[in-house]
């Protein structure tokens, strides 16, 4: 069964215990803070049911129809179409979380490496929580980063408690119980159900620790802890102010309380394994990944727009040095694309287990393009627009007609584009630089430092050194599989 946007938005009054700015919320759907990102969830239930996406969105199979995302990834072609779903729903103005499908991806892919190696059945409890998917269709996300404490201290050997990691204080016949707390978690005061995961590989003194379980957000013992929004406005003044983000602005991140909440076996998809704790967390960091790069992918077209329009508005269109910028910024938004979409048509694949995943190195290289260049796009697009951007007018000041005749005579830019048009697309510059996106992006999926280590790890460097031998003449070089049937170096010149 697919929700209607309707029955998703009712779904959200479930006696969830959570919290803003001190106060306790009864009913989220009622509170001005969180209109925006429902609305925004709730727009991708509407696209569920309009024609022209049904079929990439959803698929059918036995006579019912659920959401394509609930399906386990196994080809190239299941990929791309996963890139192209996520893509779609975004330049729709949907908020479509990633987190949770993405943690339900990784999840399938290493219980089918337990099962395989360690005989256990997690796989049989991952097809029954898909079978709830399907069936009553909760909106998920995924519950990755932990609290840490101590950074330089393992998980069990911190000293003030030893919740700082989500963990199994309890086994029971029928479940275990967690405690523990997340942090950063996008997307949770608009979801149904979380998929909780380890953010990092585990010793086995940290085998409490390495837990993967599904739970409704309304369970008994969990508590959210919500992040004000940056800024209070609503409406066309929000969507005026801040036209990227105003228009489903509101809260939507979270810290996660688990109290000794209970999780029944048939939603628990690691208990103890923690040699595989590490597999879980790198496999969630790729599919999450290919994620970020689909959002990047929209963002850093909007930046290129933004930059052109501004270029243009302010009659600088025709320069050399503001084309050179321009053109970094089309190449910047190409090179995103094009990586993001090669992780997927070149994907991993996993011949013993039948499943795959985005190409770790690619989908590394376009993540950590964005987000190293991060800082770089918006210096040319606070360039292009000029000072104007931070301290271009409000919505309040346009439509105060005592200031408006001279916003509209001083403001105005180059001759035939009215000032509204060009105060408007100083806004979106505004919004896309200037209240902290940099570091969201940058840090979003995973740090640059998470990319380097999975690029280096994804790199074939015995191929890489066997080309260098064979070239130097040093021997070893036969034993690459992909070189050996190669000739020596030629040392002989044709012409002499």
């Amino acid at each position: 069964m697919i929700r209607t946007a309707e029955q998703y938005v009712e779904s959200l009054n479930d006696g969830r215990v959570i919290y803003l700015n001190g106060e306790k919320i009864p009913d989220i759907t009622k509170h001005p803070s969180f209109r925006g990102p429902i609305n925004a969830r709730a727009m991708s239930y509407i696209l569920y049911y309009h024609p022209e996406f049904k079929d990439l969105l959803t698929v059918e199979e036995d006579g019912d129809r659920f959401l394509f995302l609930w399906k386990q990834p196994k080809t190239s072609e299941d990929l791309v179409k996963r890139r192209d779903l996520y893509i779609t729903c975004m330049r729709w103005g949907a908020a479509m979380s990633g987190m949770g499908p993405d943690a339900l991806a990784a999840s399938g892919v290493v219980a089918a490496r337990m099962d395989k190696n360690l005989g256990t059945n997690y796989t049989e409890a991952i097809e029954d929580y898909r079978k709830h998917l399907k069936e009553k269709d909760p909106a998920i996300t995924g519950a990755i980063t932990d609290v840490k404490g101590n950074r330089g201290m393992r998980p069990s050997a911190q000293e003030q408690h030893q919740d700082f990691y989500v963990r199994v204080v309890d086994r029971q016949k029928d479940g275990i119980y967690v405690r523990g707390a997340k942090m950063h978690i996008s997307a949770t005061p608009t979801a149904n159900e979380l998929i909780v995961s380890p953010c990092r590989g585990h010793r086995e003194e940290d085998k409490d620790y390495a837990v993967v379980f599904a739970t409704p957000i309304n369970a008994k013992g969990i508590t959210l802890l919500t992040s004000p929004p940056y800024y209070s406005e609503t409406g066309e003044e929000a969507e005026w102010n801040w036209p990227a983000s105003g228009r489903y602005a509101g809260v939507s991140e979270c810290m996660i309380v688990f109290d000794d909440v209970f999780v029944p076996w048939n939603r628990v998809f690691m208990c103890g394994e923690w040699q595989y704790s590490r597999d879980q967390a790198w496999m969630f960091g790729v599919f999450h990944r290919l994620f970020g790069t689909c959002h990047k992918v929209i963002s850093t077209e909007e930046a290129a727009g933004v930059a052109a329009l501004m270029a243009e508005y302010n009659g600088l269109d025709r320069y050399p040095h503001i084309q050179e910028k321009l053109a970094w910024l089309a190449m910047h938004a190409q090179m995103v694309d094009a990586m993001s979409r090669a992780g997927c048509e070149i994907p991993d694949y996993f011949e013993d287990i039948g499943l795959a995943a985005p190409n770790l190195m690619y989908t590394n290289i376009a993540k950590y393009i964005f987000a190293n260049d991060q800082h770089e796009t918006s210096k040319i697009v606070a360039d292009i627009t000029g000072g104007i951007a931070s301290t271009v007018f409000s919505y309040k000041d346009w439509m105060n007609p005592e200031e408006r005749p001279y916003i509209e005579k001083y403001l105005a830019g180059k001759n035939g584009v009215p000032t509204e048009h060009r105060l408007r697309a100083v806004r979106l510059a505004k919004d896309l630089i200037g209240h902290g996106h940099d570091g969201a992006f940058i840090h979003t999926e995973g740090s640059l430092a998470a990319q380097k280590m999975a690029m280096y790890a994804a790199a074939d460097w015995d191929r890489y050194k066997a080309i260098a031998k064979r070239i130097a003449g040093i021997p070893g070089w036969k034993e690459s599989e992909t070189l050996k049937d190669l000739p020596d170096w030629p040392t002989e010149m044709i012409v002499k």
